[in-house]
């Protein structure tokens, strides 16, 4: 009876942790959503800034340390939902870029250098977008690993 009881928590356990991998997994394509969203949100907001009001650049400025906190997250979801070495090197790489935006932005302000910040969105935008795709099609019809 005591083999019973240790063999269905065995079971418990492995069924909590198959459920958190799900989550996890879950996770990520919903964070990986937003952060392709929240490109497009700086698109606008930048756009609103040149075409509208300049005092929306305080906007612009500060709304990004949002988006990087999502690339922290998916590379804690990537983690903890046991996903592919690339699921998990992309949210690095696409911190990497937010930190190169940075640069261009506020290190070669009226420089070429400079001009290679909306270049650089575009890339962050694509890989976002790749990210978010490939994370779909790895989680969104596979079961939870056990």
């Amino acid at each position: 009876m005591n083999t019973k009881t240790e063999s269905t928590t065995s079971v418990e356990t492995d069924d909590q942790i198959s459920i958190r991998v799900l989550w996890a997994q879950r996770g990520y394509i919903l964070f990986a959503s937003l952060f392709v969203l929240g490109i497009l949100g700086q698109v606008f907001i930048a756009g609103m800034a040149v075409f509208v009001d300049p005092a929306h650049w305080n906007l612009h400025a500060s709304f990004v340390h949002y988006i990087q906190l999502l690339a922290i997250i998916m590379l804690v979801l990537a983690i903890l939902g046991g996903l592919s070495r690339w699921l998990m090197l992309s949210p690095i790489v696409l911190f990497l870029l937010i930190v190169l935006q940075y640069a261009t932005a506020l290190g070669f302000s009226g420089s070429v250098v400079a001009a290679l910040h909306p270049v650089n969105a575009l890339v962050i935008f694509g890989l976002a977008s790749l990210t978010t795709y490939k994370a779909w099609r790895t989680t969104a019809d596979s079961p939870p690993a056990s």
